[in-house]
């Protein structure tokens, strides 16, 4: 039980930190909140695109579905998740450089 807590709350640390920092600015910049908070949002949409995206161009080729048995298995596997952390990453950059 204690494990699952800790593995939920893993990155505590940067959601603490982030909370840390939008309060910051919204005290010394209060006019910068609307930009701050569009500014997450279209990372966020990127984000849910680009995970979305991979799953419908490569809907039977996804990380889970695979058993890793040997080391061939292993490396496909990483590919796999490497694939689609490019795809993600690429829908990240399109939306945070405002296209």
């Amino acid at each position: 039980m204690y494990a699952k807590l800790r593995d939920t709350l893993r990155i505590g640390p940067w959601l603490i930190l982030a909370l840390i920092m939008t309060t910051a600015v919204g005290m010394l910049y209060p006019h910068q909140l609307g930009l701050l908070l569009w500014s997450l949002a279209k990372l966020s949409w990127g984000a849910y695109l680009g995970y979305w995206i991979d799953r419908s161009l490569f809907p039977y080729a996804r990380p889970g579905a695979f058993t890793v048995s040997n080391t061939n298995g292993l490396q496909s596997v990483a590919l796999l998740m490497l694939r689609r952390a490019i795809i993600i990453a690429a829908a990240l950059i399109a939306l945070g450089l405002g296209v």
